[in-house]
């Protein structure tokens, strides 16, 4: 074998190497990438009817630092939406004088809507505690992820849900519901 030839066999080797690492480096999924695919499905399996799920958005992965699920943006944004649900779930009833059991789109809003708050106040860190203001580590990824979709009677609903995962995204570690309008 020629000696130019055995060089440009190493240099082919060398590249081709060399580029399989890259593209496997690149391609081994990054943690925020897998959390928005182990976020949807979470979301698949945790409906009544996941045939009917449209995905309406969902968020980029975003870091969560010790229990501090929830911005105050994101703590206010939620108060709006649970209010206007608590808004119709009134108009609809007239103030519950006129509240039917047997309505299941209506039963259903309202088990979602104190399913979310339940949720809401234990995700929530106050002023008071005992971390105060300290700097939390990496503790995982929030996704949000937007959608309609219908419930076992047929009855159509749009939701935004909540999936808390872990630093390396491979699990659920706490999700929720939020009805929206």
């Amino acid at each position: 074998m020629r000696q130019g030839s055995l060089i440009i066999l190493i240099l082919v080797s060398a590249v081709l190497f060399w580029g399989g690492v890259v593209c496997f480096v690149s391609c081994s999924g990054k943690p925020e990438n897998r959390a928005v695919e182990v976020a949807e499905k979470a979301l698949m399996a945790s409906v009544d009817n996941p045939k009917s799920v449209k995905i309406l958005g969902i968020s980029k992965a975003d870091s969560v630092f010790g229990r501090n699920y929830v911005t105050m943006d994101e703590k206010m944004a939620l108060s709006m939406a649970m209010m206007k649900i608590n808004e119709k779930v009134m108009k609809e009833t007239n103030g519950f004088e006129n509240f039917n059991p047997d309505d299941k789109a209506m039963s259903d809003l309202m088990e979602r809507q104190m399913a979310a708050m339940t949720a809401l106040r234990g995700l929530i860190v106050y002023e008071g505690n005992p971390h105060g203001n300290a700097k939390q580590p990496f503790n995982g990824w929030k996704v949000k992820i937007e959608f309609e979709a219908k419930d076992t009677g047929g009855n159509p609903y749009r939701s935004e849900y909540w999936f808390i995962l872990d630093k390396e995204a491979l699990c659920v570690v706490k999700s929720f519901e939020v009805p929206l309008m």
